[in-house]
């Protein structure tokens, strides 16, 4: 009797320290352990409502992120002439918002909000908007030429805005993060002049500035990786960075989702080689699409720090670029 009871401790002693570390008890299998799927980005990506996202007859829609004031989900994103294509952008591009009830959409649009000035650093362009709230205001980074981005802001969403006198970050793609003393770390693009786009980083005590380049500028991402419109959050006490694949050097596919984590916000490491999206969408109807181009990856999270939507620019192979919306299952990344 005692040597069934021993026998009996033992097994469940085993299956305590199986299960610590990241085995389980599956019943379908008799209760032999197997080892437990973590969850990843790629995992979580749930169908997208077919009608949702934002997108406008005669306009291409590009470079959206989201800001909820109230219970209204306000939406800026970039738009240009269709008629132009899609390097319209290059002449063409300005910000815009749209709104939704729903974080998925559909959204409405509601006003042209900054457009090109002549005679200042943003003359070319407005392009790459990323809008985040600061305390009690909003500021709406972008960019004019590629390597220079400013901002705009304004103490309600509707604004008036109040734009800087310069660029105040030389790289593009600005991913803002705002840290919790409202100080600013924000990753971004910048192509060298040995047309490497590195991953960098810069941060200020406020908005404002002024911005200094983290590590003098140095490529962030691990192995010599390159990048294209990064999206930040924090999660797991680390800065978490979603980003399309530069010449696909991390996944093996180019412009695949690709993510990385750091710890310090200087070194990062790569979460997995596997693509977390790539060009094609699946939606609530069972169908799927195929696009010509899926970039401008964005994040939305909730107040834990779980993503649950993921926005992208997506080019059709036939129509105008227009924003996908994809509920994300309440994703927490590990390390």
């Amino acid at each position: 009797m005692k040597t069934k009871f021993h026998f009996a401790g033992i097994i469940l002693l085993v299956q305590f320290i199986l299960i610590l570390n990241g085995f389980s008890a599956n019943p379908d299998t008799g209760g032999v352990p197997t080892v437990t799927e973590a969850r990843t980005f790629k995992s979580c990506l749930l169908p997208a409502p077919k009608n949702g996202g934002f997108q406008m007859d005669g306009y291409c829609i590009w470079c959206s992120s989201v800001v909820k004031v109230g219970d209204t989900y306000n939406m800026f994103a970039s738009r240009w002439p269709a008629k132009y294509g899609l390097n319209g952008w290059l002449n063409y591009s300005e910000c815009v918002r749209a709104t939704s009830k729903d974080l998925l959409g559909p959204y409405t649009f509601q006003e042209v909000v900054l457009q090109k000035r002549a005679g200042h650093w943003d003359a070319p362009r407005v392009h790459n908007v990323k809008v985040v709230q600061i305390g009690s205001q909003y500021v709406i980074f972008y960019i004019s030429t590629a390597n220079s981005t400013g901002y705009a802001f304004a103490d309600s969403v509707t604004g008036p805005w109040t734009r800087s006198d310069q660029a105040v970050m030389k790289f593009s793609n600005p991913a803002p993060f705002v840290r919790p003393d409202l100080s600013i770390y924000c990753f971004g693009r910048l192509k060298d002049k040995d047309q490497v786009n590195r991953g960098v980083a810069a941060t200020a005590p406020n908005f404002k500035g002024p911005y200094t380049m983290v590590d003098s500028g140095a490529n962030l991402l691990p192995g010599g990786y390159e990048l294209e419109d990064p999206t930040i959050w924090w999660a797991n006490n680390q800065y978490n960075v979603l980003m399309t694949d530069w010449k696909g050097k991390a996944t093996g596919t180019v412009k695949a989702g690709v993510q990385y984590f750091s710890k310090d916000g200087i070194q990062y490491q790569l979460m997995s080689h596997d693509p977390v999206f790539t060009k094609t969408v699946t939606y609530d109807d069972h169908t799927t699409e195929t696009f010509a181009r899926r970039e401008r990856p964005q994040v939305y999270t909730n107040e834990k720090g779980e993503v649950i939507a993921l926005f992208t620019a997506c080019l059709p192979k036939n129509g105008p670029s227009r924003v996908v919306v994809q509920p994300v299952d309440h994703y927490y990344p590990g390390n």
